[in-house]
């Protein structure tokens, strides 16, 4: 496979489950059945592409390829694009492969839920937002995904947002029980506070480098961080700040209360979310930013 075909690949993999999402219920409307398979072929293709990814492992010296899509032509231009090198192929096969396993038992799973369409849609978009992250080239699309990936979040563990005494965890009395549609709010709430904390870390990086792209950070950091150092206290305030994000979504201390009551969600949504993807995000920004640790 070629450069070009690699980044159509990484392209691919995040925007079929995302925009395939929408299609989810009008697939219904027809038949409930081929809505659930549509659902699981949206997260196989997505496997797929990131599979056409590995064999770039291989020949490491022609890496990275990027591919960037102009979003706005203003005094500040801003691009949307993908990154394909080692560390993105390695993290988006694991993203799209072990959710696709999850996808198939979430098939047997969730037969005969009633809402399981609005399952399948949170699951496609948290599967392609988790991609977007893992596969972007600046920071300006990575923090897209990475806010995405929060919003479908609060969304999968809040599906029994109905809050039915038979879906609430904790307990027992005294101790108090939190109810599915608290536990997604304050998974919401308690992650996005680290990602703003990130987000002001991202405006001052840029401040001082003038672009947002990796590669970019990755050529002009001698000039750019020398500048920033120049400022007593900048780079470790902006080291901290980029660290909060990563530290909100893999529930660390003190971010790390949200965790336990996500298990409100589905049984396969733990698996998605605590064991496979979102609790590693913070893990592949950390790899992503090592030349400037």
């Amino acid at each position: 496979m070629n450069a070009t075909n690699a980044i159509l690949a990484a392209w691919a993999s995040f925007l079929i489950p995302i925009l395939g999402s929408a299609l989810i219920p009008i697939v219904g409307k027809i038949d409930k059945r081929a809505a659930d398979l549509f659902a699981l072929l949206l997260s196989f293709l997505s496997a797929v592409a990131t599979l056409l990814l590995l064999p770039h492992l291989l020949h490491p010296t022609s890496l990275p390829y990027e591919g960037n899509v102009s979003w706005l032509e203003t005094p500040i231009r801003i691009n949307v694009g993908v990154l394909v090198d080692q560390l993105s192929i390695i993290m988006a096969n694991v993203v799209a492969v072990v959710s696709f396993i999850i996808m198939v038992y979430c098939h047997g799973y969730m037969k005969g839920e009633s809402s399981r369409f609005r399952f399948w849609m949170w699951m496609n978009s948290f599967i392609g937002s988790m991609l977007l992250l893992v596969l972007s080239n600046n920071f300006l699309s990575l923090f897209v995904g990475w806010k995405l990936v929060g919003v479908c979040s609060y969304g999968l563990i809040g599906y029994y947002y109905q809050d039915k005494r038979d879906y609430w965890i904790g307990g027992p009395a005294p101790h108090a029980f939190v109810k599915p549609s608290e536990a997604g709010l304050k998974a919401l709430l308690v992650t996005g506070m680290g990602d703003m904390l990130m987000l002001a870390g991202i405006f001052i990086m840029y401040f001082y480098a003038g672009t947002l792209n990796f590669l970019e950070l990755y050529n002009t950091a001698p000039v750019w961080l020398t500048e920033m150092a120049e400022t007593p206290g900048m780079v470790i305030l902006v080291s901290l700040l980029l660290l909060a994000g990563p530290m909100g979504k893999s529930a660390q201390f003190p971010f790390q209360e949200w965790l336990p009551e996500a298990m409100a969600g589905p049984g396969p949504v733990s698996a998605l979310i605590h064991a496979a993807t979102m609790v590693k995000s913070g893990v592949y920004l950390v790899a992503r930013l090592v030349p400037f640790f």
